[in-house]
């Protein structure tokens, strides 16, 4: 018997347009050398927050194939050199790629902060604001904390790392390699900024671990960023359980018009405008969208809604969004190119969900098999 709370997001994904996605057709392919034009081997190289991951053959060389039209960020990262990142959106397969790594001339150093037990008091609060506050981070662990560079400096503790963290996801089933470029905390708020990549693998496990897995991701897509702005991308935000108001001013109670996504795209890509969303106020409520639903006479979604007999208390978020520049680009994926929390100011349950809950962008929740 399925719990409740799985049944409230299965109505909600059997609406959306977008579950039965074939794997795309389109390529990213490169060849990396040093400042001289030398082929580096060996080398790094992987799409953030998805599970791409390869290394350069003997000439340098890499390709990812079967991709989707969207937005990306491709890193390469190698021992002795200077991580490569560059964002980009893809639509056709345009020519190789090449990449010149520069040597890294000032290797970081572990910096001391007070011995073994200031240590671990660190290590702590950095693994809380990282992995966030959900019962997801809870179940993250980072396998190799040895190798992140912790230091203070008027209050903040900032925390950097020469390789990847390890962190192993054992409720949603992932071993998330995390490439750590900057962490600041100011101790004692709330006050948090971060930024890095992540590439996903599956862990081993057993049938009924998988099972369960599956049940969790689809449980933590439910009401998450990553469904919202496939949502925004279809313009079907409120058939998927989410309540958009635009804020007025800088006070939440002033949110008296319900925003309508319907901008033109190209198939491939939404604008989001500061002038339409500057700050928008979500709800992820599906008893409350489907009120809204009544109300708008929307009679397929009702019965669609309405079959599966919506007799619980769904899960309620509440999540305000403000965006930093002019104009975001968003994909099918539910992608932005720069990642959501360098794009917005994001307050609210949102903003307790970190990398332990991070999904890969190929992530779709697996309705057929619930039908």
């Amino acid at each position: 018997m399925k719990s409740p709370c799985f049944t409230i997001l299965l109505f909600i994904l059997l609406l959306t347009r977008f579950m039965a996605s074939a794997q795309g057709g389109l390529s990213i392919a490169g060849k990396v050398t040093d400042e001289k034009g030398n082929p580096l081997s060996g080398a790094t190289v992987f799409i953030s927050n998805t599970t791409k991951i390869t290394a350069t053959n003997a000439d340098g060389y890499f390709r990812f194939d079967h991709l989707d039209a969207g937005n990306y960020q491709l890193n390469v990262t190698m021992v002795g050199y200077l991580q490569f990142s560059h964002h980009f959106p893809v639509q056709t397969n345009f020519p190789e790629l090449n990449i010149k790594l520069k040597i890294n001339q000032t290797r970081l150093k572990q910096v001391n902060i007070g011995g073994k037990d200031r240590s671990a008091q660190y290590l702590a609060l950095f693994t809380k604001e990282l992995l966030g506050s959900t019962i997801n981070a809870d179940s993250c662990k980072i396998i190799n904390p040895e190798v992140i560079n912790f230091s203070t400096k008027d209050k903040n503790l900032y925390a950097d790392a020469d390789e990847f963290l390890i962190i192993e996801n054992k409720r949603l089933g992932y071993r998330i390699k995390y490439m750590l470029k900057s962490f600041r905390h100011l101790q004692n708020t709330i006050n948090t900024a971060y930024d890095g990549d992540a590439v996903f693998e599956e862990l081993p496990g057993t049938d009924a671990q998988k099972q369960q897995w599956a049940k969790n991701r689809l449980e933590t897509y439910g009401g998450s960023m990553m469904q919202f702005f496939r949502a925004a991308f279809t313009n079907t935000a409120l058939q998927e359980g989410f309540i958009v108001n635009n804020i007025i001013g800088n006070d939440m109670r002033y949110t008296r018009y319900m925003v309508n996504f319907n901008s033109p795209h190209n198939g491939d890509f939404m604008p989001y405008n500061k002038s339409d969303y500057r700050a928008i106020y979500v709800e992820y409520d599906p008893k409350k969208a489907i009120r809204q639903l009544k109300k708008s006479q929307d009679s397929t979604s009702i019965q669609a809604i309405e079959k599966l007999g919506l007799t619980v208390k769904p899960p309620h978020y509440e999540s305000k969004l403000y965006l930093f520049p002019k104009e975001a680009t968003v994909d099918a994926r539910g992608n932005v190119p720069t990642g959501y929390f360098t794009t917005f100011l994001i307050m609210g349950d949102w903003i307790k969900k970190r990398v332990g809950d991070q999904l890969p962008f190929e992530y779709q929740p697996p309705v057929a098999a619930f039908k």
